[in-house]
């Protein structure tokens, strides 16, 4: 993932599009886990189970934002702009992986 490569239109964590909906892990994984959005997403679902979309996309951009931090980007703009920065990312490559690693589901469906 890029850091310095964002994406202009950044949903926000609230955003309505990923409200109301859930993510339950598929046992076995139809793929192996590459990059660190998909590790960090896996590791939280294996600790929750079935988690709303909204807070995994949250937990897993504060946790890339923390790993950041840790690298040395507080010295740039990263450490202003807060984890929101990651959301964008996050939410497009958990919903990319929408059957492979996990599911993506609306309640009641």
């Amino acid at each position: 993932m890029n850091v310095f490569s964002r994406k202009t239109n950044m949903q926000a964590p609230g955003d309505e599009s990923s409200r109301g909906f859930i993510v339950r892990p598929i046992e076995p994984p139809g793929h192996a886990t590459v990059t660190p959005v998909e590790k960090l997403a896996v590791s939280n679902l294996r600790r929750e189970g079935v988690i709303s979309l909204q807070l995994l996309v949250e937990r897993v951009a504060a946790e890339l934002y923390r790993e950041e931090l840790r690298k040395g980007a507080w010295a740039l703009d990263i450490g202003l702009l807060g984890s929101k920065l990651f959301v964008a990312d996050v939410m497009s490559e958990i919903k990319a992986r929408n059957g492979t690693l996990w599911r993506i589901e609306k309640p009641g469906e």
